[in-house]
């Protein structure tokens, strides 16, 4: 799981900044769905994601809105 995550980070910065800052990108929440996939709530750049994780990788499930937003 901890190398799903960190591809995750790792492809969030190449999309979000070609700079990005440690504090743009926070795993808020996850949890584990069988013994090798699980989702995670993520926050990258003010915007909540929800992604999920596997022997496939991770992927992007949804756009849940920005920090911002009313």
């Amino acid at each position: 799981m901890k190398r799903s995550l960190l591809a995750l980070a790792a492809a969030a910065r190449r999309r979000w900044s070609s700079r990005p800052l440690a504090r743009d990108l926070e795993v808020q929440s996850r949890a584990w769905l069988a013994r090798d996939t699980g989702v995670a709530l993520v926050r990258a750049r003010g915007e909540s994601l929800l992604v999920g994780w596997g022997r496939d990788g991770v992927r992007l499930l949804s756009r849940l809105g920005r920090e911002d937003a009313p």
